[in-house]
């Protein structure tokens, strides 16, 4: 089953609107974070070290996206 154009663009649609929900939410738990002593952070990845704030709450966002949708 194939998807028609205006389902595409619903559900790029729906993915957007909690992304731009989610992003938030992930910078400001990443900034007070950083506040923390380093050994007591949480961590996104194994290297997100020395990145900035706002491409790990991206990456924490993109990795949390898809069970939205599950």
């Amino acid at each position: 089953m194939s998807m028609t154009r205006t389902d595409k663009n619903q559900t790029r649609l729906e993915y957007n609107l909690v992304f731009y929900a989610v992003y938030p939410i992930f910078l400001v738990a990443v900034a007070f974070s950083r506040l923390m002593p380093r050994a007591s952070r949480w961590s996104v990845s194994a290297r997100d070290d020395g990145k900035s704030i706002f491409k790990v709450a991206r990456i924490a966002t993109l990795n949390s996206i898809p069970f939205a949708f599950m």
